[in-house]
């Protein structure tokens, strides 16, 4: 048999297909799994200060719900010594301003409870009328 010298190369292989990923693509996929991953972190830190901040608000509306009862009951009222305290094992202080309406024996009442530091406290205000009898 006589071969042509020009068809003496081999004809070229198929392109063999890839069955493993290169460096660029691994170290591309960790990247983007990082930064997604720190998101979602840093998702989670923020709803970890906010559920805080919700449970520190609904304690302090218990308290002062409490509050609230006491000047109901008349137990607080614009004559009382008490208008400022601090509740018993917790660091909240309350502070109770009863201020006049133009009508005789209603009083606007603003309720503030604090917490935390006292340089820079954060709290609530809760405000409400209260009708007192006279006593004579």
């Amino acid at each position: 048999m006589i071969r042509n010298s020009k068809n003496n190369t081999s004809p070229p292989k198929p392109y063999r297909k890839r069955k493993a990923f290169t460096l660029f693509e691994v170290v591309m996929a960790i990247t983007i799994l990082s930064v997604a991953i720190s998101g979602v972190l840093v998702s989670f830190n923020g709803m970890n200060e906010a559920h805080r901040l919700i449970e520190r608000r609904t304690e302090a509306s218990l308290l002062a719900r409490n509050v609230i009862a006491r000047v109901r009951n008349q137990t607080l009222n614009p004559e009382s010594e008490e208008t400022e305290g601090q509740f018993a094992g917790t660091d909240y202080r309350f502070k109770i301003d009863f201020t006049t309406t133009d009508w005789d024996q209603l009083y606007a009442v603003s309720i503030n409870i604090q917490w935390g530091d006292e340089e820079k406290p954060e709290g609530i205000n809760l405000y409400t009328l209260q009708y007192y009898e006279k006593t004579e």
